[in-house]
């Protein structure tokens, strides 16, 4: 066993920094575990596009290239 760096107390599962993780939030740093397991959620997207609202008109969606005529 191991012992934390900042207050001597016995690790259960060593760290890469060598805190304990009650040190590590007390010193605002996140513990490598957590960090790890985070992740981003994936955001749902529908399978079809929306309608369009009704009294609106849909533009078409043109590339533009800039010439000299229109700068």
């Amino acid at each position: 066993m191991s012992n934390c760096a900042a207050c001597g107390r016995p690790l259960r599962r060593p760290s890469p920094t060598g805190l304990g993780p009650v040190c590590a939030r007390r010193l605002g740093i996140t513990p490598a575990r957590a960090a790890r397991l985070r992740r981003p959620r994936p955001v749902p997207r529908p399978d079809t596009p929306p309608e369009p609202i009704p009294g609106q008109t849909e533009l078409p969606l043109t590339h533009f290239q800039p010439t000299l005529e229109s700068l």
